[in-house]
């Protein structure tokens, strides 16, 4: 019965850490297509890309978590991409 309670633990656990990188990657999806389909622009969007990883990098700081890390370096590596393709792309008005 503990070793059942102790396997739930852990896997709620591990859920869990797999949240803050979910929700990282939800951020940076919604102020990118705000950024898109507004005046703000490819600048707006690497302004708040820089602020998110800042972010995510002080709060790994903080927290002691690597999943923590994970999102910030995802979030650098697909706002980057997507700052790139958005250079590329005509504009969609």
């Amino acid at each position: 019965m503990e070793q059942n309670e102790e396997s739930s633990h852990e896997e709620k656990k591990e859920t869990s850490r797999w949240k803050a990188v979910g929700i990282n990657l939800a951020v940076l999806v919604v102020y990118t297509l705000i950024c898109k389909f507004t005046d703000g622009g490819v600048f707006l969007d690497a302004f708040f890309i820089a602020i998110h990883f800042t972010a995510a990098i002080i709060t790994s700081i903080i927290v002691k978590r690597w999943e923590w890390v994970l999102s910030a370096f995802l979030v650098l590596a697909i706002g980057f991409s997507t700052c790139v393709s958005f250079l590329d792309m005509p504009n969609m008005h």
